[in-house]
């Protein structure tokens, strides 16, 4: 085939997927089948596409037996946490209280940090440029909550590379690591000296991927809050704009989760999380977004919680900056639900 058959066959299979997935509020009107009459309702319509989703970033069996963790004191109010969930396999968190606070019941943010970043930039000892965590973590515990900050797997290369082999059992990374987040809240309410009724998880970037990913699942999350990653999805994944990035021409194969989008925008998955709180976050000058496809994206995932007269537990924080955490409105979102 010449080569310019070959461009041209490329194009029409790319304009051709695109338009399928663009047919997405077809594929959403299939598939959502959504009572609000009463929250009770809500969840039992909602439960086939829970489990759907629950289908779609599974784990591995191999990680679902025996856990040890060791707790190793790096000061008085800090530790890190080891994981062992088989014979190969190790992962991290730190784990910050409130100084001067001895208690047993503190209520605890999980929080998740992005591409490029650590546990320590969460926690203030170090930071990204330009600055997108502003030491979030720390100045929690100075507000008397505890901290667990997971490490997550926090390249392109790296997540690319694990993806694939994930893909290669019926998983991807995204499902690994929910997995090992779900085994890390297990020790954390059995183990920790938390409040097993006041846990929230607050992510930035891909960290606020994995809060809309996890608390659909699980829930012993009572909160969220997801900063610099809601988004129109469809445009998001495949439709190139100078208003935003598109995911679709980056290295972040690992952004594509198969499935994703049969019948989970972003929306979608506040449907999944509702009637808990949730607090989305979006910079002005954050190029991963555009506001007004952002704000519109927002108001269509308002209509559950609008028509259980649930509206102020569902919250969009429009602010002045930029990829980054806004703490203020975090901190006062916190403080009112957990």
């Amino acid at each position: 085939m010449p080569y310019n058959l070959h461009q041209k066959l490329e194009r029409h299979w790319e304009a051709t997927l695109r338009e399928i997935i663009c047919a997405y509020p077809a594929r959403r009107a299939n598939n959502w089948h959504c009572r609000h009459d009463a929250p009770a309702a809500f969840l039992q319509s909602v439960e086939p596409n829970r489990k759907q989703w629950a289908n779609l970033v599974s784990g591995l069996p191999e990680f679902s037996g025996e856990m040890q963790v060791d707790m190793h004191a790096i000061t008085a109010t800090r530790h890190r946490l080891t994981l062992r969930l088989n014979s190969a396999l190790q992962t991290h968190a730190l784990f910050q209280t409130p100084a001067h606070a001895s208690r047993t019941d503190f209520p605890l943010v999980v929080c998740l940090h992005g591409i490029g970043g650590s546990p320590e930039m969460i926690l203030g000892d170090d930071e990204s440029t330009p600055p997108s965590y502003h030491a979030y973590g720390r100045r929690l515990t100075e507000h008397g909550f505890a901290v667990l900050a997971p490490y997550l797997v926090n390249n392109f290369a790296g997540r690319g590379r694990l993806h694939r082999m994930a893909l290669l059992l019926g998983t991807t990374i995204w499902g690994l690591e929910i997995q090992l987040l779900q085994r890390l809240l297990d020790f954390a309410v059995a183990e920790l000296p938390i409040d097993a009724r006041r846990v929230a998880m607050w992510g930035l970037s891909m960290g606020g991927a994995y809060t809309m990913y996890t608390l659909p699942l699980e829930p012993r999350f009572a909160a969220g809050i997801v900063s610099a990653w809601f988004n129109q999805r469809v445009r998001k994944m495949i439709i190139e704009d100078s208003h935003y990035t598109c995911f679709l021409p980056t290295a972040e194969e690992h952004a594509f989760l198969p499935g994703l989008l049969t019948q989970f925008s972003d929306q979608d998955l506040l449907a999944l999380i509702c009637p808990r709180p949730l607090l989305i976050q979006t910079g002005e000058r954050d190029s991963v977004s555009w506001p007004p496809l952002v704000k519109e994206e927002f108001e269509a995932g308002r209509t559950p919680y609008d028509r259980l007269h649930l509206s102020e537990r569902l919250q969009w924080h429009l602010h002045h900056g930029g990829h980054e955490i806004a703490f203020e409105s975090g901190l006062d979102f916190l403080k009112k639900w957990l």
